[in-house]
């Protein structure tokens, strides 16, 4: 088992066991990329509004701005690979199609050797050149699940997905619970507690976590923040920054997570 976290990638293989559990396993959003690998366990793995029992040889992909988490059974030990890496780490065109094509690749397990090699490389290599190597393989493993077979998974319900896609597709626009309202037609309460039943977050909290982490992609590629601010809706710049150094202290606590 090991740790890598150089420059903007995080490698890591894990086991927690019953006696030493690493983390909490509790509802978050982030940044950066995730592909976590399933050695073993008891886990159920949830991706916004997907839910998925793993399996030996399982890969769930979690894009930036996706809100996850495990739901994990201690009572046997829990092994993975997780990588995390930043949306620039690939071609753009192969994220989209990773996008696209959902979260969940069920029995992978041809994809063992693929994540020995991390073990290979945190023993034989260190600093930079274990970067670039680490880098290869996820570019590579990145392609190579472009052509894999997907689960796609219902999801919650009608609802709570139509929202999802919604907010999703509009994230520039300026959503409110009366706007969402009007648009569903189920009254403000009625969205505002289903939503938190089933997503586990309030869903103004929602929303403007993906604004945030949709705004941190304009500022890396150039934007002032002054102008995201105002292009995703924010009363007032110092409302935004808040939220946006928030967002970054978080990115920061959740390396090493999952």
């Amino acid at each position: 088992m090991f740790g890598f976290y150089y420059k903007d990638i995080d490698i890591s293989h894990k086991l927690d066991k019953p006696s030493s559990p690493t983390e909490e396993y509790h509802k978050h959003i982030h940044s950066f990329n995730e592909i976590l690998y399933f050695v073993r366990g008891n886990v159920t793995y949830t991706v916004e509004s997907e839910t998925v029992k793993l399996g030996e040889g399982d890969i769930v992909f979690i894009p930036s701005g996706k809100y996850h988490f495990a739901t994990v059974d201690l009572s046997e030990p829990y092994e993975r690979y997780v990588l995390k890496f930043p949306d620039n780490a690939v071609a753009e065109h192969i994220r989209k199609q990773l996008i696209n094509n959902g979260s969940f690749y069920p029995n992978c397990k041809n994809y063992k050797s693929v994540f020995a090699l991390f073990d290979d490389y945190n023993e034989a290599f260190t600093g930079e050149d274990r970067y670039l190597l680490c880098l290869c393989e996820i570019m590579k493993l990145s392609i190579k699940l472009c052509y894999e077979s997907v689960l796609h998974v219902q999801g919650y319900d009608n609802l709570v997905d139509a929202i999802i896609r919604y907010v999703n597709k509009n994230i520039h626009e300026q959503i409110t619970l009366k706007s969402l309202s009007e648009r569903f037609h189920y009254s403000t309460s009625h969205i505002n507690i289903e939503f938190k039943r089933k997503m586990k977050v309030p869903i103004m909290q929602y929303i403007r976590s993906k604004k945030i982490i949709a705004a941190h992609q304009m500022i890396l590629d150039g934007a002032k923040k002054s102008d995201t601010a105002e292009k995703f809706g924010f009363d007032t710049y110092s409302t935004f920054y808040r939220a946006y150094k928030k967002m970054l202290e978080n990115d920061k606590l959740h390396r090493g997570d999952d």
